[in-house]
């Protein structure tokens, strides 16, 4: 009979882990939530992962790359508007005041993957790894999300 310390099953910290990156993520002062991107054409070469970033401490921080394996390279981009023609660009880093929270979405902020080795499937997770200035490495889970039909009028 064992009376030591328990050791944790291998396969249930790595399961807790799975759950909670899709949930969401805390690292210093910030919380990350609903990490999320919509499946992608069978050939795309490009997908985007959506997220909110929240600063509940008392520093600004930066969000100054990301990474993944599904893609060739990963990019924090956003969309803004040139003479009413939407343009997107590569951003180098993006401020979360103190206070502050950032809305990733479509049309708007987004993390760009470029040159996807596979296409991004509804029901599918994959690992991205978001870099900040004073929080670090902050490893999420991504769960490809099908669209949601549009509210009826």
């Amino acid at each position: 009979m064992h009376y030591g310390p328990m050791k944790p099953e291998p396969r249930a910290i790595a399961l807790a882990f799975f759950v909670l990156g899709a949930a969401g993520a805390r690292a210093g002062g910030l919380s990350i939530e609903h990490v999320w991107a919509q499946p992608t054409p069978p050939r795309a070469i490009v997908g985007r992962v959506y997220l909110a970033i929240a600063n509940n401490g008392a520093e600004v921080d930066h969000l100054v790359a990301a990474s993944t394996d599904v893609a060739g390279a990963a990019e924090v981009s956003g969309v803004r508007i040139l003479q009413d023609v939407p343009n997107q660009r590569h951003l180098v880093n993006v401020d979360i005041a103190p206070g502050g929270k950032i809305l990733f979405s479509p049309g708007g902020y987004h993390i760009l993957l470029r040159n996807l080795k596979h296409p991004l499937v509804a029901g599918e997770r994959f690992r991205v790894v978001l870099t900040f200035e004073k929080a670090g490495d902050i490893p999420l889970d991504v769960e490809v999300e099908a669209p949601k039909p549009a509210a009826p009028p």
